[in-house]
């Protein structure tokens, strides 16, 4: 019997375990202080634990049940207010052992069984003494509940009586003091069977009562009922039914740790579906976001490509209006011409960047770019907050990493290059590293190329050539020279921007979401294993 005994406790002590590393792992932290302290009541004597309403009776009570009169205090303006924990020794003492727990030792072999504790009263008008008491009961297991035989039908103390037996899940044992006060045989039967009455209605399955009298028993009369319940607490609460009592009353406690961490495993189910939710919507929202980008880009260059027809067109109109006499004889002339259509091409670049490209980059800086990153990240501070309260120790970006990213990107774009030519071009936060090419040496470059190339068909004979000749090589130096580069520009600084923003943000999405689905697996796992525990618990009878 024993050896099954300890094949039980080591059975409990699995269970318990599981669950601790279950409640450790998500960080369920009060939960594992409370189980820490059931694997010590495992080792620990066994306690019973005398609860009551004030002056119920309850130190009278235990001096009876121990044969000393004087043990714990009974003036009636003097009553228990700390635990006081009563063991046997052969030679008595008293000495405390914090600021709320007085232990005694005392020369009773009931007490070689177990170790008996009286608690102050509920419904006193000190508040302590019911959080007293209640701090103490959890480490109980099994409990003497002690009433006025005159009185056992106060509705606080059944409301405390059902929180016991549904909170902590202890063995309830009845106790009618004071039935000396009672008329009769007959009016005790009564106040028994309704005792009994209200704990079955609490869910307290063939609950025991025991009519005693601490007056009579001090007396040393026979009909004091303390005979039947020291016979009833020696059976059940010595040698191996004690051990089984014990195991027992854990089982039940264990049992509420796996209900209550299976609800708060289902919170976070619930929790990381809804977060699941967002996250695939925020997702959407980028991957929208970026088709947008991408055909803003396209419509960017198709603008560029239109504002290239259009420079050459009002470019042709000019020369046009060079005569093949002056291309031909009047060389200062011709030279005077293409300076100022040298600058002419430079104020034009000047003015698409001024008024089309800037405007149009903000524009999509403030409409796309912005919205979607702030979105992003509301977003994420709630996968955050969800992780960290998982406990998850994994390294991972955070929303102030990649909002720092971000605010560095733009910051660089915009004094990239010449902090002089961006205050010039009027500046951007997107668009400062096409400023610095599209101004100063970069526009010189091209027009100069263009001279270069017009200077070179004036050498070679232009008049054979002709204005035709000279508008065609114009219109693809105007396309290869300055309508590529700035698309490449325009490319390379929408991409950049994409790359450390939108793109960094769909990368973080998608492996948060991967992440996410790891998550909801582990805590399948975790149900499935308290759930399996459970249904073992259940079963487990020693």
């Amino acid at each position: 019997m024993l050896r099954d005994l300890d094949k039980h406790l080591e059975f409990l002590k699995e269970k318990i375990e599981d669950l601790k590393r279950i409640c450790s792992e998500f960080g369920f932290s009060s939960e594992v202080e409370k189980l820490e302290k059931i694997q010590e009541r495992l080792e620990s004597p066994f306690f019973i634990t005398v609860f009551g309403e004030v002056n119920a009776g309850k130190s009278s009570f235990v001096n009876a049940l121990l044969g000393i009169p004087d043990l714990c205090k009974t003036d009636v303006d003097i009553c228990t207010d700390r635990i006081t924990v009563i063991k046997f020794c052969e030679e008595p003492k008293r000495k405390p052992i914090d600021d709320i727990t007085e232990e005694v030792c005392v020369d009773n072999p009931l007490l070689k069984g177990f170790v008996i504790v009286d608690t102050p009263g509920i419904n006193s008008v000190l508040e302590h003494h019911t959080y007293t008491t209640e701090k103490f009961l959890p480490r109980s297991d099994a409990i003497l509940v002690v009433l006025p035989a005159t009185n056992p039908h106060t509705k606080s103390v059944w409301d405390w009586i059902e929180k016991i037996s549904n909170r902590f899940g202890k063995k309830l044992i009845f106790v009618l003091q004071q039935k000396d006060l009672l008329p009769d045989n007959r009016q005790l039967e009564k106040i028994i069977a309704k005792v009994k009455e209200y704990a079955t209605e609490r869910g307290i399955i063939e609950p025991k009562v025991f009519a005693v009298s601490a007056l009579k028993e001090l007396k040393g009369e026979k009909d004091s009922g303390f005979k039947e319940l020291r016979e009833f607490l020696r059976e059940n609460y010595t040698g191996e039914r004690q051990l089984k009592a014990k195991l027992i009353a854990l089982k039940g406690e264990i049992l509420r740790f796996h209900q209550e961490c299976l609800k708060n495993l289902e919170k976070l189910q619930a929790e990381g579906q809804r977060l699941e939710k967002k996250l695939r919507e925020v997702l959407a929202l980028v991957e929208r976001r970026l088709k947008e980008a991408y055909r803003y880009r396209e419509l960017l260059n198709e603008s560029v490509d239109h504002w290239i027809n259009t420079l050459f067109q009002r470019v042709s109109d000019k020369i046009e209006e060079l005569s093949l006499l002056d291309m031909a004889f009047r060389r200062q002339r011709v030279k005077e011409f293409l300076e100022t259509l040298k600058g002419d091409i430079e104020k034009e670049i000047k003015l698409f960047v001024e008024n089309t490209l800037i405007p149009k980059l903000e524009l999509f800086e403030n409409g796309v770019l912005k919205p979607a990153v702030e979105e992003s990240a509301k977003r994420l501070r709630e996968f955050e907050w969800f992780y960290k309260k998982l406990g998850n120790p994994v390294e991972r970006l955070t929303v102030g990493d990649l909002s720092e990213r971000f605010g560095e990107n733009v910051k660089r774009i915009k004094v990239g290059g010449s902090e002089e030519a961006v205050a010039v071009m009027g500046g951007s936060l997107l668009a400062g590293s096409l400023l610095m090419l599209l101004s100063g040496s970069f526009v010189v470059d091209i027009t100069g190329g263009v001279m270069a190339s017009l200077g070179v068909l004036l050498g070679m004979g232009l008049i054979v050539r002709k204005k035709k000749k000279l508008k065609n090589e114009l219109l693809k130096i105007l396309q290869k020279e300055v309508g590529e580069r700035i698309k490449k520009e325009i490319n390379k600084a929408l991409d950049k921007t994409l790359e450390e923003t939108l793109l960094v943000m769909r990368n973080y999405l998608t492996d948060r979401l991967q992440l996410l689905e790891k998550e909801k697996e582990r805590i399948q796992k975790a149900k499935e294993t308290l759930m399996s525990n459970t249904s073992q618990l259940k079963k487990f009878n020693p």
